[in-house]
């Protein structure tokens, strides 16, 4: 088992880049949910802007 792991003087190049493509996958499965909830937020700080200046124009 210790010698399949160890994949004799190659583990640590194996083992490394099997994490370091697990990183990089989850980095782009999650980084769109991230953006998403960014542009929502933006977008609605906007849209409350925009009705905020349209109702004082409706105002005056």
């Amino acid at each position: 088992m210790m010698e399949m792991l160890q994949m004799g003087k190659y583990g640590a190049y194996v083992w490394s880049s099997y994490g370091l493509a697990l990183i990089v996958m989850g980095y782009v499965a999650f980084k769109p949910l991230l953006d998403k909830k960014a542009i929502f937020k933006e977008l609605s700080m906007k849209y409350r802007r925009e009705s905020q200046s349209n109702n004082r124009q409706e105002q005056a």
